[in-house]
């Protein structure tokens, strides 16, 4: 737009020449036509511009990650007028994540509608804004430009994939014999054990009310582990490092596990706490299929964003949490920080599972790989690399082929 308006100016500036040197009724009527062509443009625009429609169809409004959104655009020029300079500018800031959406740069002739349509992949789990973001449309002198911004802008909602647990070989957990779940089920009766301090996100009906009234705020008892059908799941929400593509990566596949074991352990009567780190300690508690929609739910958009250290995180946790309990430690990859909350996990009786996503190309150090290797199933703590887990890494090998593919 820069060089038209230049060289509009270098006609400007010729047509005034040619009145100087010649003068006359031809040099005066050329010079005041280039004089008003800016006018005259300008006004085609304010009618176009006032005039255009435009139309977005959206298959629907929440996806399962690896799916693929249909998007349809419509463009209608309801004018006489011929449109060379129509660009309409969609939302790219998740290009990466949402793979197939382009900018449109359009010629439109005089009462015409142009029609694309779009089959965009998406990669991976959060909200993202789809369509356009904005419209601009220019003169036909190319001058001047008016930008529309939809008042409207649309957005979707990925949800982590859900792996079929029962029909992957997963160390610990085999569906085939209840392997696991049997060691954690529930038996006994209910016996109060402790009074704590209430915490973001437990039930109603732990809430111990006499010695609540008597103290002036919310205590919770804390039965016998034995008589509490529940799992607690620490989830490590820290930002790992490395390129964007294998962070989120990571990152998905840490919670696309924990989504589909914790769908299993509600469907088989099991409550899930699941315990977390944001701007505040987070301990939420689950049960049965409204509690997995929940829980769902907060996993599709949970950022890992967290500032503080995970070994740090796990002790507050720890510290509040009756002994003797079972615990699954769901993080991207496990450091030397983390070892002394593990040993702690075990001296308190606790029955611990860890899982994490650690592949070739991170580098873990030896000493740490030692510690998981030997110090923590000496200790009884069980420790699954999902990447090293054949069923669970070729599950995820083929869908990012899949992806690649589309």
């Amino acid at each position: 737009m820069k060089r038209s308006r230049i060289r509009y100016l270098i006609m400007l500036f010729l047509s005034f020449v040619y009145i100087y040197f010649d003068g006359g009724f031809l040099p005066y009527t050329l010079f005041y036509i280039v004089l008003l062509l800016p006018v005259v443009s300008l006004a085609y625009l304010v009618i176009v511009f006032n005039t255009f429609k435009y139309t977005e169809r959206l298959d629907k409004r929440e996806y399962q990650k690896g799916e693929v959104l249909d998007y349809t655009l419509c463009i209608h020029n309801e004018t006489p007028f011929y449109i060379a300079y129509f660009t309409v500018y969609m939302h790219l800031e998740g290009q990466m994540l949402i793979k197939g959406m382009r900018n449109e740069h359009l010629t439109l002739r005089p009462f015409s509608v142009q029609e694309f349509k779009f089959n965009v992949l998406i990669l991976y789990r959060g909200r993202y804004k789809v369509g356009i973001s904005h419209i601009e449309i220019r003169d036909f002198l190319n001058l001047f430009s008016f930008r529309y911004i939809p008042g409207e802008t649309k957005q979707i909602r990925v949800f982590p994939r859900i792996l079929p647990v029962e029909e992957l070989n997963i160390p610990y957990f085999r569906m085939s014999d209840n392997e696991y779940l049997s060691r954690n089920k529930d038996v006994g009766h209910t016996e109060i054990k402790d009074i704590r301090d209430y915490m973001y996100g437990d039930s109603l009906k732990k809430i111990h009310w006499k010695l609540s009234s008597k103290f002036n705020k919310w205590l919770i008892k804390e039965t016998n582990a034995s008589s509490e059908k529940e799992f607690w799941i620490l989830l490590d929400l820290s930002r790992i490092s490395g390129s964007a593509e294998e962070v989120l990566k990571t990152e998905d596949r840490t919670v696309e596990f924990l989504v589909s074991l914790a769908k299993v352990l509600l469907n088989s009567g099991f409550n899930i706490k699941l315990c977390f780190y944001r701007s505040e300690q987070m301990c939420l508690t689950y049960s049965g299929n409204n509690g997995f929609m929940q829980l769902y739910e907060l996993l599709s958009l949970i950022p890992f964003d967290q500032k503080a250290d995970f070994s740090e995180i796990m002790d507050m946790f720890i510290d509040n949490m009756p002994e003797r309990q079972s615990i699954m430690v769901f993080s991207p990859l496990i450091d030397e920080k983390q070892l002394d909350s593990f040993h702690k996990m075990a001296a308190n009786g606790h029955d611990v599972t860890i899982f994490y996503c650690d592949t070739e190309e991170s580098e873990v150090k030896k000493e740490v790989e030692n510690a998981i290797e030997k110090e923590l199933p000496e200790l009884g703590i069980r420790t699954v690399n999902l990447m090293k887990t054949p069923s669970v890494a070729a599950r995820f090998q083929r869908y990012d082929e899949e992806g690649s593919d589309s």
